[in-house]
């Protein structure tokens, strides 16, 4: 096992995440004349294949009251107007309308605030493709209110607040959607690690041993390119790099800090509707990275079983034996990618993944990862590294709370994995 023996200090993180813009409620909920306001609210904004699992909730109604939901496609220039001469409640969505289903009973006690009007978007649009605004493009508005029956009020009726929902993109699909900045990883085995030689040029070591059949079993999303500084600090509102520049990746983060970004973008793209059901961004386990470096190729480095000053960013190569006079790390992408997309796999920095360091077994395994040791795996090599140490199964450990100039990572869109 190889460690990075290095002080640095353990970055504190104070998070402020601009998320995805939330359905959003307006107008004034009118009471009704035993006491209720009613409030509508969805759990989730719709996305324009129908399957974001929409669901518009009125609660606050009173109980046993017959009621129905309704939406306009158009509120331009209007302005909300009184349900009646005397009510409380306004009109929030500019006609023409279109109902959400037919009149239903509120449930509840009789008399109390306790009953609910519970629509399902998904599944109405989907029984009514001829309903008002569908099919539905992306960025379509949409507002939607709730109608209750209230027979000592004007009108004889009551109206709830309102919510506006925006049509978001449908979520990708694995094996199927190309996601700008990520390259696409299909399933697939491969020979895990590597018997080159102790000695130079390689300086092999038993940790990668022995070699092995390790299968991807599902498709995954990785970056094309480590996470830059620009795109850390837009998330995270920090940049703790030495080397600054908004194209270069962002270094000196710890494990937690990538985890922590993961775990932001996955809150961000979420919320836009845009995370596979299943899946999330995090940190790619080892057997991923090696796999989707290698792109295919069983020689020493995805380039061949040499590597020069001109395809990575690294300090010294073993094979024309000569400095690559490298002292910082380099925009991302300033070298070309491997076969399936990837740049950077090799120098630039070590990457944190999500594994812990573990032995490798003897036999043949499906979808490895290990979190049950200290120290967490890097791969990849790095612009102060020689090139023997930016192998394609080369492996270094290093304690997951500290970070160093020479690390930094690229994130997976993938499978939730238990270990």
């Amino acid at each position: 096992m190889k460690i990075i023996a290095a002080p640095a200090t353990l970055l504190v993180l104070l998070v402020s995440l601009a998320q995805a813009q939330n359905p959003q409620p307006y107008c004034t909920a009118g009471a009704s004349t035993n006491g209720c306001t009613p409030s509508i609210n969805a759990n989730v904004q719709p996305n324009t294949a129908n399957n974001a699992g929409c669901v518009i909730t009125t609660t606050g109604v009173e109980g046993q009251k017959q009621g129905l939901v309704f939406y306009g496609v158009n509120n331009t220039g209007f302005t909300p107007t009184p349900w009646g001469v005397g009510g409380t409640s306004f009109l929030c969505v500019k006609p023409p309308t279109t109902r959400l289903g037919a009149p239903t009973n509120s449930g509840g006690t009789f008399g109390q605030c306790d009953g609910s009007y519970v629509i399902n978007w998904d599944a109405f649009q989907l029984a009514n493709p001829s309903a008002l605004g569908n099919p539905w493009a992306l960025g379509d508005k949409v507002f939607v209110q709730s109608w209750y029956r209230d027979p000592a009020a004007v009108k004889t009726s009551n109206l709830s607040n309102a919510v506006e929902l925006t049509l978001g993109s449908s979520p990708p699909a694995p094996c199927a959607t190309n996601l700008p900045g990520m390259a696409s990883i299909p399933p697939g085995s491969f020979a895990m690690g590597s018997n080159a030689p102790q000695g130079g040029p390689y300086f092999g070591h038993v940790d990668e041993r022995p070699v092995h059949t390790v299968t991807i079993s599902y498709c995954f999303w990785l970056g094309a390119t480590e996470v830059t500084q620009a795109q850390y600090l837009a998330l995270m509102g920090v940049n703790p790099s030495q080397f600054v520049g908004a194209n270069r990746p962002v270094e000196r983060v710890s494990w937690f800090d990538a985890q922590a970004y993961c775990a932001a973008l996955t809150a961000q793209q979420s919320a836009l509707g845009l995370v596979p059901s299943g899946y999330h961004y995090r940190l790619p386990t080892e057997a991923e990275w090696e796999y989707a470096c290698r792109a295919g190729t069983t020689s020493e480095f995805n380039v061949g079983d040499e590597l020069y000053c001109h395809q990575a960013a690294m300090s010294y190569s073993f094979h024309s034996s000569s400095s690559c006079a490298q002292t910082s790390t380099v925009p991302v992408a300033s070298y070309p990618a491997n076969a399936w997309g990837l740049h950077d796999m090799h120098g630039n920095l070590l990457e944190w993944c999500l594994d812990t360091w573990e032995t490798y077994p003897q036999g043949s395994v499906v979808d490895p990862f290990s979190s049950s040791g200290l120290y967490r795996i890097l791969r990849g090599g790095a612009w102060e590294g020689h090139s023997s140490g930016a192998r394609s199964a080369n492996r270094a450990t290093h304690f997951p709370t500290d970070g160093l100039a020479s690390i930094g990572f690229r994130v997976a869109l993938a499978p939730v994995l238990v270990p």
